[in-house]
């Protein structure tokens, strides 16, 4: 059994015998036919795993293992919240939230793009720059001085651990407080850290809200893949991957198929490839990833709410 897999049986076991139910308070949720989707939870669960060692992909239920890294691309590389672009590489998870205008709103990636900070101008700043290990656009977002430079949260991630990694303030977010109003949806994976510690890269994720049945397998999957990516190209080794999760819930018309989804067999993790030639992080294609000797059961069929 993965290690993966062990855990989220855990969480799902502990949801059946001691979560709780919001059946008595109003809910955002509802399913396509307008029923309100409540949910049986339980709050401050934490998922933490060697992600050198051994990749996060269930192996009880088929995780499908290029949607949620178009997705991560999507958010990630191409900090992008125009859904026909992701629905272009073959996703269409954020379908039922796009708008009129094609967009989820200043949301995901959004957010990713256009929260930046300064950073004085030094030659290892501009050569980083010049060999595309850091996308600046340097037409659609002008410096105010002669001497900084405005690094997006990606860029800036990656520009510090190639050059002060030992900071313990590596930190992305996507929790803008004054664009909620304007996101389609609000994050539920808000956060991430990274830290470098004991000549490895270990990664924090938070989470203010996840689905069991759908969202979780994404993103265990997605943040662990993103971790090895940014890893590669900063020159690191990989070490741990902790999720921590404010809500971890099952939506009611899923509890019966992921009640009989944890009684299944299951397997050893399977391996990773990714493309070692790739040096900066926007160069990455699906591609480049590859899983190899994925044993798996069945797809559970769950319906989205929305």
């Amino acid at each position: 059994m993965s290690e993966a897999d062990k855990r989220y049986i855990e969480l799902i076991q502990e949801v059946l015998n001691d979560g709780k139910w919001d059946t008595d308070a109003p809910v955002r949720a509802t399913w396509k036919d307008g029923q309100p989707a409540y949910t049986k939870s339980i709050i401050n669960k934490q998922m933490k795993f060697d992600n050198g060692k051994e990749i996060t992909l269930f192996t009880q239920k088929r995780v499908p293992t290029k949607d949620p890294i178009n997705e991560l691309f999507w958010i990630w590389r191409d900090k992008s919240n125009y859904v026909p672009h992701l629905r272009n590489m073959g996703c269409n998870v954020w379908n039922e939230w796009e708008r009129a205008d094609g967009t989820i709103g200043s949301a995901y990636g959004w957010v990713l793009a256009n929260k930046k900070r300064e950073v004085k101008k030094t030659d290892i700043l501009m050569n980083m720059i010049d060999n595309g290990e850091l996308k600046v656009h340097w037409a659609e977002y002008p410096n105010t001085y002669d001497d900084v430079v405005y690094l997006d949260q990606v860029n800036y991630l990656i520009y510090m651990l190639k050059t002060n990694p030992y900071s313990r303030r590596i930190k992305t977010t996507l929790w803008s407080v004054e664009d909620l109003d304007d996101m389609a949806l609000e994050p539920c994976v808000y956060e991430t850290h990274f830290q470098l510690w004991d000549g490895k890269l270990h990664l924090t994720v938070n989470i203010r809200s996840n689905d069991a049945g759908l969202g979780n397998a994404y993103n265990l999957y997605q943040y662990s893949i993103l971790h090895r990516l940014i890893a590669q190209v900063t020159g690191h080794e990989v070490g741990t991957i902790c999720f921590n999760i404010d809500n971890f819930h099952v939506y009611d018309r899923h509890l019966e198929p992921l009640s009989e989804m944890i009684k299944r067999e299951t397997y050893d993790a399977p391996s990773v490839w990714i493309n070692p030639e790739i040096k900066s992080f926007y160069d990455f294609t699906i591609d480049d990833i590859k899983v190899i000797d994925y044993k798996h059961g069945d797809k559970v069929q769950l319906e989205v709410a929305i």
